[in-house]
């Protein structure tokens, strides 16, 4: 209930059911197989899908699954230019893996949606995983807990001395 509960608010906030609409609108010719708010990311090689600093200046756009192409944002990748396509189910959310045939690596972060594993134009091959940290991201974690604890012992202090 929880996984539906942020998938419709993350919804709310990209605004995905506008953005689909207005896409039907100005491309008549396309069909919307699946729209989801997301982060993507561009690697330089196949990567396992990890927290980092890339996600920190990742795009955020709603992105779309036509029968033609896939559009996030500025990027267009036509479902012809795609050489391999994965996606990678964890706790509440998933993370669509594109390779295209000129070498570039994408990779799309979004909450669960049955709408990319029911369509039958994008050959997923599906898999169960899990994200890794990368040391930038452990580094900010320890950074931000030790700065509640800081916090937490400050106002306690107040707290007690009066």
């Amino acid at each position: 209930m929880l996984d539906k509960f942020m998938k419709g608010l993350v919804d709310f906030i990209y605004r995905t059911g506008r953005a689909r609409k207005k896409f039907e609108r100005d491309n008549p010719n396309e069909i919307v197989l699946a729209a989801d708010a997301s982060k993507g990311v561009i690697t330089k090689k196949d990567q396992d899908i990890q927290h980092g600093a890339n996600w920190v200046t990742s795009q955020r756009a709603v992105i779309l699954l036509t029968d033609k192409k896939i559009v996030c944002g500025k990027w267009i990748i036509s479902l012809d230019e795609i050489s391999a396509v994965q996606l990678i189910k964890y706790g509440s959310g998933q993370v669509l893996k594109i390779q295209t045939n000129n070498g570039i690596h994408y990779q799309f972060g979004m909450q669960t949606n049955p709408e990319w594993t029911n369509q039958q134009i994008l050959p997923l091959t599906l898999e169960k995983g899990h994200v890794k940290y990368s040391l930038f991201s452990i580094i900010v974690k320890i950074f931000i807990w030790g700065y509640l604890i800081y916090l937490f012992f400050v106002f306690y202090g107040r707290f007690i001395a009066s």
